[in-house]
C-alpha cells in the first residue's frame, strides 16, 4: 500500500479553500474559528563543552540547598502563604480541568464543521456530549500518566544527585544515573507527543465517524499503526516540518508588519481566526491521510463506504 503525504495535503488545501473562500463569508469564518479556538483551549541546556563539577560542597550546590531550606523555613513561619499556594494550585487545577473538558468537546465541533462545510456551535456541542466526555476522561488519564512518569524520572535524578539536602553531582554514579533519567525523559516525552498527535489526528476522527468512545477508537486504530508504523512516524515528522515552515512564515510576516502581526497571532481567538486556513488544512489533512489506510476510515460524506475488517 502506497501512503502519501503531499497528495493528502493538496486535497486538504483544496478543501480548505472551498470551505473558507468559496465563497468568502466572514460570519462563517468567525464561527468556524471559534470552534477551532475551543478545540485548542488545552493545547499549545547549555553547550556540550562545559565541564560538570557540582559536588555537594560546590558553591552552586550549596546555593541550591540554602535556597530550598530558606523557602521552606519561610513557609513554616508564614503558614498563610502556604495556604494561599495550595489554594492557588487548586484554582489552577480546576481551570485546567475545565479547559480540557471544553476542548475535548470542541475538537468534535471543529471536526464536524470541517467535514460538513458548515458553521455551528450549539447543536454539535449537545450532540457530541458523550464522545467529548469520553475523550476528556482519556486525556485526563493520559496527562496524569505522563506527569507521573516524569515525576518518577525527576525523583530518580534528584535522589541520584544526593537529594535536596545534599544536591550535587560529585560522583560518576550520580552523573550516570541522572543522565540516563534525562535520556529516558526525552524518549518518554517524544512518545507522549506522538500519542497526543495520534489522538487528535486519528482517534478523534474514528470516534466521530463510528460514534464510539476513546478506548474503543484506539483499539480499532492500533492495528493499523502497528501495520504502518513507519508511515505514522513520518506523518509526525512531516507535520513537524510543516509547523516549522509555518512558524518561520509567521515570524517573517510579523517582522514585516513591525511585530503587529505577531501580536495579533498570540491574542486568544484572534490568532486562531488569523491562522484558520492552516488549522482547517491540518484538520482535513489528517482525515485525508487516514482515508489512505482503508476506505472504511473515510469521513468526508462523498468518501464514506462501509468499514473494512481490522487487519490481523
Amino acid at each position: 500500500m502506497d501512503i502519501g503525504y503531499v497528495a493528502p495535503l493538496r486535497h486538504a488545501w483544496a478543501r480548505m479553500k472551498g470551505i473558507l473562500f468559496s465563497p468568502f463569508d466572514l460570519d462563517k469564518w468567525f464561527v468556524i474559528g471559534f470552534s477551532a479556538w475551543l478545540a485548542r483551549l488545552a493545547g499549545g541546556g547549555g553547550g556540550g563543552g562545559t565541564r560538570l563539577n557540582m559536588s555537594r560542597g560546590h558553591p552552586a550546590s550549596l546555593h541550591v540547598r540554602q535556597a530550598l531550606r530558606g523557602a521552606w523555613e519561610h513557609l513554616r513561619a508564614h503558614p498563610h502563604w502556604l495556604a494561599l499556594i495550595i489554594l492557588g494550585a487548586a484554582v489552577v487545577a480546576v481551570i485546567g480541568l475545565l479547559l480540557l473538558w471544553i476542548s475535548s468537546r470542541g475538537k468534535f465541533i471543529f471536526l464536524d464543521n470541517v467535514v460538513h462545510d458548515r458553521a455551528r456551535i450549539a447543536e454539535p456541542w449537545r450532540r457530541f456530549a458523550e464522545r467529548g466526555d469520553s475523550l476528556f476522561l482519556w486525556r485526563l488519564g493520559f496527562l496524569l500518566a505522563c506527569g507521573l512518569a516524569f515525576a518518577v524520572l525527576g525523583t530518580v535524578a534528584v535522589v541520584a544527585a544526593g537529594g535536596f539536602s545534599g544536591f550535587g553531582f560529585g560522583s560518576v554514579r550520580a552523573i550516570t544515573i541522572t543522565g540516563l533519567a534525562a535520556l529516558a525523559a526525552v524518549v518518554w516525552g517524544i512518545a507522549c507527543a506522538y500519542v497526543s498527535l495520534f489522538l487528535d489526528s486519528f482517534v478523534v476522527p474514528v470516534m466521530y465517524k463510528d460514534g464510539i468512545g476513546a478506548v474503543e477508537a484506539w483499539r480499532r486504530l492500533v492495528p493499523w499503526i502497528e501495520r504502518h508504523f513507519g508511515s505514522f512516524l513520518l506523518y509526525g515528522l512531516f507535520l513537524c516540518g510543516l509547523a516549522v515552515a509555518l512558524g518561520v512564515g509567521v515570524v517573517v510576516v510579523g517582522l514585516m508588519t513591525c511585530c503587529v502581526g505577531l501580536l495579533l497571532v498570540v491574542l486568544p481567538y484572534v490568532g486562531t481566526v488569523i491562522l484558520l486556513p492552516f488549522l482547517v488544512t491540518y484538520r482535513a489533512f489528517s482525515l485525508e491521510f487516514l482515508a489512505q489506510l482503508d476506505a472504511g476510515f473515510a469521513i468526508f460524506p462523498e468518501q464514506a463506504v462501509p468499514p473494512s475488517p481490522t487487519p490481523a
